[in-house]
């Protein structure tokens, strides 16, 4: 980034346990420059509990049927035999408004799975010409 960035946070899924649920959730990135989305997985509680499937896609709307994927570098398979945080970095430029994460633990276990997911929206400002790039405005 070249000017300074003003982040925002979002909580985007809780931290609950679900056996072998799928979960989504859509990140708004109107406005945006980047985009970090944090996803934090515990550790496995049984020896049957070791992947955790994280994809990334994108969407002009929230209607779920809209979303696709953008990029497949993005959708990976975290093993959880001990827990673990996963961190994507992505360029909003040329991307749509939405972003949605889905975690789907793996579907043979009987034993919970912890995750939570948070986003971190970045904008970049620029108060004035390159020599006082420091300033920074926020509201």
């Amino acid at each position: 980034m070249k000017y300074p960035a003003v982040g925002v946070y979002s909580a985007l899924i809780s931290p609950l346990d679900k056996a072998t649920t799928v979960r989504t959730a859509n990140l708004d990135c109107a406005g945006a420059n980047y985009a970090s989305i944090i996803v934090s997985i515990g550790v496995e509680l049984n020896t049957n509990s070791t992947n955790v499937a994280l994809s990334l896609s994108e969407s002009d709307d929230t209607t779920a049927s809209n979303f696709a994927t953008f990029d497949a570098t993005y959708n990976r398979t975290i093993d959880n035999t001990a827990g673990t945080v996963a961190v994507n970095h992505i360029d909003l430029e040329g991307r749509k408004r939405y972003l949605r994460v889905t975690v789907t633990p793996d579907t043979t276990t009987n034993g919970t799975v912890t995750v939570a997911a948070a986003g971190v929206l970045y904008k970049e400002v620029r108060t004035g010409t390159d020599s006082d790039y420091g300033n920074v405005v926020v509201g």
